[in-house]
Formats: structure tokens, sequence, C-alpha cells
């Protein structure tokens, strides 16, 4: 959880299905537009703009291909470069040459993608809580497709590598699950399940304290496993893959407030005797929680210590002190 962390604070909001952090970097500082700016192009909801009705929650989704609706993509695009101002600087692509434009404005250029689409008589629809990168679009409902078409956050992404897979039948749009994140909680698809326990370790050894670590780990559920990265079958895993730009989002959306602190991750405490006490300092009764890290804790004295999340999920960590 801690390098998760780290990663974290260098990450910039952006899945398709798993994203990770990487060494990927942004080119040169891209040259400004000097076109007038544009009002915002704003997209209706999808339910209400779909012709087609809702899609299914069981769709099976594959990379199959060819892809049968890369080529609207592409003409939606090309119209957004045609009134360019506030939206794209066409002076500027990556690589050049590539049609791949900087991108202004990143909400504004996705809904005049989707509004394109939609004019086209197509049903097209964008997660707009995490990473706004990504929009599923179909024809009927027969199938549906998924495409990424912006990189790194700021670059259009076009052509044969901007498609991940095809869901049949179609997979959107579907009624929100009670069971799902809310809006605006950074966490995408596919969502983790509720916390099953919480792996632990002393992740530092020192002279004065110990500084603990904890993972929640959800399962047991192989196909989610797999889904956001594991290939070795395992069926607990942690919500995301080490690198996942959601990773902490998703931990803390599952994991809930420490109660003792309201603070985002799990509730650490002291099993002392048969009871459990919150850690109230070194000074006070030998821990405390991180200052900066709740899933992280300050152990100055031997012991069992137990982590729980907000629905009751634990584990706990032996300290030899």
């Amino acid at each position: 959880m801690f390098s998760a962390v780290l990663r974290g604070a260098a990450c910039v909001l952006a899945v398709a299905l798993a994203l990770c952090c990487g060494g990927s970097s942004s080119p040169s500082t891209p040259t400004p537009s000097t076109s007038p700016s544009a009002p915002p192009v704003t997209a209706p909801p999808a339910a209400a703009s779909c012709p087609f009705g809702n899609g299914s929650a069981k769709a099976e989704c594959s990379r199959r291909t060819p892809t049968e609706l890369l080529s609207a993509i592409d003409s939606a695009i090309d119209l957004i470069a045609q009134r360019p101002a506030g939206i794209l600087d066409l002076t500027d692509e990556n690589p050049p040459h590539s049609r791949q434009y900087h991108i202004l404005s990143q909400k504004v250029f996705i809904d005049a993608l989707l509004a394109n689409l939609r004019a086209a008589g197509l049903c097209a629809q964008a997660d707009y809580d995490f990473p706004l990168e990504a929009i599923s679009v179909k024809g009927s409902n027969d199938f549906s497709e998924d495409f990424v078409v912006v990189q790194w956050g700021e670059w259009v992404r076009r052509g044969p590598t901007s498609y991940v897979r095809n869901c049949k039948p179609a997979a959107f749009p579907v009624d929100p699950d009670p069971d799902w994140p809310p809006s605006g909680s950074g966490c995408g698809k596919p969502y983790p399940e509720p916390i099953h326990h919480f792996n632990a370790k002393v992740h530092i050894k020192g002279r004065d304290y110990h500084t603990l670590d904890s993972t929640p780990i959800v399962g047991p559920d192989a196909n989610y496993c797999a889904a956001i990265g594991y290939t070795d079958g395992r069926g607990f895993c942690p919500v995301r893959i080490e690198g996942s730009r959601d990773r902490v989002e998703c931990e803390n959306w599952r994991v809930g407030k420490a109660t003792d602190t309201g603070r985002d991750g799990p509730t650490w405490q002291y099993r002392n005797g048969g009871a459990l006490e919150y850690c109230k300092g070194l000074t006070v009764n030998g821990c405390e929680n991180h200052p900066s890290n709740q899933y992280g804790l300050l152990a100055a004295r031997g012991g069992t210590y137990v982590m729980c999340a907000q629905n009751g999920a634990c584990g706990e960590v032996v300290v030899d002190r």
C-alpha cells in the first residue's frame, strides 16, 4: 500500500479496464492554440439519447478483431478537428503527422466526440468519473465496442490501438447497481468485490518503533483477479495490481473510513489480552496511526495488531519487540 500511495502521488488520474502508471511521459510542451474559444459541447445522458435501449450487465466481452466501429470513431474525431477552437491544437501532434492532436480540454473533447457519434445514429457513452479516456459505442443491441480515445491525459488516441474490446450483447447503458462506487469516487471498472481480509506485515523495523503496513484483499473471485491483471489463477487479490492509477481510490471506497480517525483506510487496534484498544499515541499506549497513511501504523511495543474495514473484514500482524 505504501508503494501504491507513493506512485499515486505521481499519477495522473486516467483505465481502460486496468491501466497503470508507467514510464510514459508527455513529449515537449505543446503550442497553445490561438483560435478563439468555443462554447462547450455538452453530450446528453447516454440512457436518454440511446435509440436502442439498455444493454446487458451480463454481456461477454473480449478483444475480437476486426473492430466494426473504429471508422465511426475516426470520422467523429475528424469532425472535431474541423472546428478545433477550444478543443484541439492541430499544430501539435504526437507523434508528428499522426492526427493524434493535443487536447486542450479533455471533457469538452469527450463531449464533442459523443455528440458526433450520436448525431451519426450511434449510441455512445463515457465514464465521466474515471478515467475520462474510454468510451463505449454501439449501433444496435447485438454488440458494443470499447475504445480508449485519450492517451496520457492530453493527446487524441486513434487507430487500431484505441480499440479495447467487443461485448456481446451490447454491454451498455445499464441501470446503476447499488453496490457500485458513488459518482466521483475515482474507482473505475471492473469494480472490486467487498473486502475479504487484510494482508499485513512489518514494513520497516526501527529503533524506537516499527512501521506496519496493510493491504486489503478481495475474493474469492478468480475472474475478477484475472480481469485486473493477475495471470496466476489466484482467487484472492488486492483490489488492483501494483501501479494501477485508481488503486488508492478503489481501496478507499471498499475499505471505508477508520472509526477513530475518520480517515480513508482501516481501523487499527492493539490486542491487549482479550480486549482491543485504539492506538492513542506512542507515548500513551505504545502505538499510533501513521501520520499520512491510514493503511500504516507505528508500533512501539510488541504484540498483535488488528486492522479492519468498515464491513468488518479484518487482518492482523504480530510485532516482535
